[in-house]
């Protein structure tokens, strides 16, 4: 799967990520935007600027993905490299 095939205009699927052991991650794409479940909070990040990937933003938060592989600043200091396991 490539940033191409989350990041496109298609019916809205849901991407479970895992990231560094800590509870999974559920990305819903969406056009220019992606919905980000974790645990119990959602968050809607538009789409930001990228030389690689689909990289989404608000400014403080990041979730940023290339291929299979995603790198999520939940914006507190922490950074979790993450990898698609699943589809919803």
């Amino acid at each position: 799967m490539t940033a191409s095939l989350f990041a496109g205009g298609g019916p809205a699927t849901d991407y479970i990520y895992e990231c560094d052991g800590t509870a999974p991650v559920v990305a819903r794409f969406l056009d220019g935007e992606v919905k980000l479940r974790i645990g119990v909070r959602e968050v809607v990040l538009p789409q930001g600027r990228s030389g690689s990937g689909a990289r989404y933003t608000d400014g403080k938060m990041v979730f940023w993905i290339k291929g299979r592989n995603a790198t999520f600043d939940t914006g507190d200091g922490s950074q979790r490299k993450c990898r698609v396991t699943d589809r919803g």
